[in-house]
């Protein structure tokens, strides 16, 4: 049953918000730093378990600041475009 009048035109369904800038050079950056700053501690002699849980730490603060700051939607937006842009290279 609809609750329009048979010939009225029916509401737009379009999206329910606006999207959002492209992820920036900074967004890009921040996600790709994690293994260049990996790789030397590991060389260098710190085991690979200490790299990685040093790494997350730090992956979880700035994810947890940039949450904070701009709304967890466009955490997880930033974090898809960044790995759909990495994904086409």
């Amino acid at each position: 049953m609809s609750t329009t009048l048979k010939g009225t035109p029916t509401p737009d369904r379009g999206r329910g918000r606006p999207s959002r800038a492209p992820v920036t050079a900074a967004q890009a950056f921040g996600i790709s730093v994690f293994p260049l700053l990996g790789a030397p501690l590991a060389a260098t002699g710190m085991p690979v378990r200490d790299v990685l849980i040093l790494l997350a730490g730090c992956g979880a603060i700035g994810a947890a600041v940039y949450a904070v700051g701009g709304g967890g939607r466009l955490l997880l937006q930033a974090l898809a475009a960044a790995l759909n842009a990495a994904a086409r290279r």
